[in-house]
């Protein structure tokens, strides 16, 4: 990190501090921010100057002795941000401050170029000081060149986003979903558009076309939707085919306003309300049980709390997801309305400001300062940590780095970094290296960042035994183990054996596990991600209402880290495998206990709870056969041995006769293969419609035989998704095989 980079990240804090305070003290900044007093009186003086900070007078207020302290507020160059959006009504934009106050909004009939241009114009008048970003958001059909257009009038950047995305943005930063990191959001209007919020951060998707929820197809022998497909979302619940259904009847139009008042007392509007809702509800409960977000935000205007619709799409999610995914899902109506989109666009602005980064930076360096004062910890310990975020920053950018280079490019003096890197030294964070090339005069020492461990063990519990690998710091493998597993109803000694096993191979392979040991482990169960934690409502009773890492750890002696399978599957596949590269990663596990995996922007997504990926559940059919969840039609009781006992053979159904039996030609059971991806393609596309990956791997035990199933999910994938998503799919089968697990578990230590 170059000495200007630096000083900038502290800057950054500094107003991230002040921004949060609203009014503080030198003394109190240096506590927020861990950095020595002398710095941020220095940081203060030139942020005084440029006008982006003031000073107010000091006032007594009895709390302290001696002369009160001069109070640090954002000053009148501080500046804000400005945000805009297009619709079909006109054009709407408006400022804000850095603490995310409304300066002022307007709004213009026309949505051309020079309405908005004029718009943003105006709006920027009211910013004291630079305006640091500007967000564009565009509605369904709108003229996407307004985007370059504008650029080319202001002559700087514009931030462009959907207007789903900036609403769903809105009800985070001004409305019904503040705090909330994993939000799904769905308005009703012309079409039905979706915003996912997973993890803090925006879901966009691989080719930008995430949330094509309207396209998902609920009637095969449906209307015709303007996608090309039948029996589209669109074509049932959007609010001009609502609207439709209720002025048939009455042979007059009906406006959105008066079908919502009309519902009050009018049975069959309810009905028809409801019936809308009920659909939605079952592409909603689908993507509770996928995706786990932990609140639905229905909005449009058909939309009303405790509405008809928000009513059935709640009892749709009651009815369909899983019961633990039901109990963590709310689903709420939006809050802001039409201003929604507006306000999401400053919100987005607000986002990129140096105040903002200054609060991820903070976060990120200093995971252990408290945000309040502590008393035990000195400014010159917390200004070291700071020092030592920046060092480490510094050395993972170069792969290497010698003292002297690191006081070049931090700008920190000399006898600092030499005490830090002496105290990194004994903590075990870098370690000496040799430094690449040739050097004149004394030569320097060189520093590396220690890798994540000397020893890194990922193993996977499955249904047909234990397989444990082991690698170094970087990932390359030593040496792997397996061991049967007998049937167990007893999940806490599954554990505890499964931890002797993995002790016992440590011994035989001549390891000692120490401070630099780490172990990852794959259950074949949800886990929440928070508090490690299975279910106490798991579908498998064995694996319900403890701690697995727990129970590992106290055999082991050291940390355990549990991930559910197939999220691991996903994130080793986007790694090592398949989808090596690709940030949006679907990986299917297919056999008769079918579940996912889901990689969003490179990072493995678990959901709200823990549930992400759970398509084994998806119900297919509301009469079809009882599954081991206590429902009827779920995808698992049609890819169950039971299923295909007309073809398995002699004796009782069972899976592994069924893939001998294809893997040897026969025809009726690869058919039979082939058309489970069929079914299990057909039923996950609402899905990947939603959350348009950018390669979809198959894998599981039913891909042994051969492609059949990959060649299924392909052909239902490209039947049945949104056109946007199945035009810039890849299905591909899975290429790590039966170590894809224990891989996924090393990668997640990495």
């Amino acid at each position: 990190m170059s000495g200007r980079r630096v000083h900038q990240v502290r800057r950054d804090l500094l107003l991230a501090a002040v921004r949060d305070a609203g009014r503080s003290t030198r003394s109190d900044l240096a506590r927020r921010t861990g950095m020595a007093r002398m710095t941020v009186d220095g940081l203060v003086a030139e942020l005084l100057t440029a006008g982006l900070l003031a000073e107010e007078a000091a006032v007594p207020d009895g709390t302290r002795a001696g002369r009160p302290a001069r109070s640090i507020t954002l000053g009148p160059a501080a500046g804000g941000v400005v945000g805009a959006i297009v619709t079909t009504h006109g054009v709407r934009a408006a400022s804000a401050d850095l603490t995310g106050r409304i300066l002022a909004e307007h709004h213009l009939p026309g949505n051309d170029l020079d309405s908005l241009a004029l718009l943003i114009a105006e709006c920027e008048t009211t910013v004291e000081g630079p305006a640091w970003a500007i967000v564009l958001g565009l509605g369904a059909g709108q003229d996407p060149t307004l985007a370059a257009g504008l650029r080319q009038r202001l002559g700087r950047r514009v931030v462009v986003r959907t207007a789903a995305e900036l609403r769903l943005l809105g009800e985070v930063g001004y409305g019904c979903a503040a705090g909330q990191t994993d939000v799904c959001y769905l308005r009703l209007g012309s079409v039905i558009t979706c915003g996912l919020l997973l993890g803090g951060i925006l879901h966009h998707g691989a080719h930008g076309v995430a949330g094509q929820i309207g396209h998902v197809q609920m009637d095969e022998i449906g209307p015709l939707c303007r996608c090309g497909n039948r029996g589209c979302l669109d074509t049932i619940a959007s609010a001009p085919a609502i609207l439709a259904a209720l002025g048939a009847p009455l042979g007059e139009p009906v406006t959105a306003g008066r079908a919502v008042e009309l519902s009050r007392t009018d049975a069959a509007t309810e009905r028809i309300l409801a019936d809308a809702g009920r659909m939605i509800g079952r592409v909603v409960a689908g993507l509770a049980n996928t995706v786990n977000p932990a609140l639905i935000i229905l909005d449009g205007p058909l939309i009303e709390a405790g509405g008809p619709i928000v009513t059935a799409v709640g009892e749709s999610v009651q009815r369909y997801a899983q019961p633990e995914v039901a109990a963590g899902t709310t689903v709420r109506a939006g809050t802001l309305g039409d201003r929604a989109g507006l306000l999401g666009a400053l919100w987005a602005g607000l986002r990129a400001t140096p105040a903002a980064r200054g609060s991820r930076t903070l976060a990120r360096v200093l995971p252990a300062v408290p945000a309040e004062p502590d008393r035990n910890v000195s400014p010159g310990e917390r200004e070291r940590a700071v020092r030592r975020g920046i060092i480490v920053e510094a050395i993972r950018a170069t792969g290497q780095a010698t003292r002297s280079e690191l006081v070049k490019h931090t700008r920190l003096p000399r006898a600092a970094v030499a005490a830090l890197l002496d105290r990194m030294l004994r903590d075990g964070v870098v370690e000496r290296c040799a430094a690449a090339g040739p050097r004149a005069g004394r030569p320097s020492p060189c520093f590396r960042l220690v890798t994540p461990g000397e020893l890194l063990v990922g193993v996977a519990i499955g249904g047909d035994g234990v397989r444990v690998i082991a690698t170094g710091g970087t990932g390359e493998i030593r040496w792997t183990g397996y061991r049967d597993m007998p049937p167990s109803m007893d999940g806490r000694a599954i554990m505890r054996d499964t931890a002797g096993f993995v002790r016992d191979l440590l011994g035989a392979h001549g390891e000692r596990p120490g401070p630099g040991t780490r172990f990852a482990v794959s259950m074949p169960a949800p886990v929440h991600p928070v508090t490690g934690h299975l279910s106490a409502r798991s579908v498998l009773t064995m694996f319900a209402g403890f701690s697995p890492a727990e129970e590992i750890a106290a055999v082991l002696g050291g940390p355990v880290l549990v991930t559910n399978n197939a999220q691991l599957s996903a994130l080793a596949e986007s790694r090592r495998g398949a989808a090596r590269g690709a940030r949006d990663v679907l990986y299917l596990s297919c056999d008769q206990y079918t579940g996912a995996g889901l990689v969003a922007g490179g990072r493995p997504h678990a959901g709200a709870i823990g549930y992400a990926g759970e398509v084994g559940h998806l119900n297919v059919r509301e009469v079809g056969p009882l599954c081991l969840c206590g429902k009827r039609g779920c995808l698992s009781a049609f890819l169950s041995p039971g299923y295909f006992a007309a073809i398995s053979g002699d004796g009782p159904p069972d899976e592994g006769r069924l893939l001998a039996r294809a893997a040897a030609g026969d025809r009726p059971a690869q058919r039979a293969l082939l058309d489970a991806g069929r079914l299990i393609g057909r039923t996950v596309s609402p899905l990947v419609s939603v959350f348009d990956p950018a390669v979809v791997v198959v894998g599981g035990r039913f891909t042994e035989p051969g492609g059949f199933v990959v060649d299924g999910v392909r052909e239902a994938l490209q039947r049945h998704c949104a056109p946007a998503t199945a035009a810039a799919l890849t299905v591909v089968p899975a290429a790590l095989g039966r170590d894809v697990e224990a891989l996924g578990a090393i990668e997640s230590l990495l």
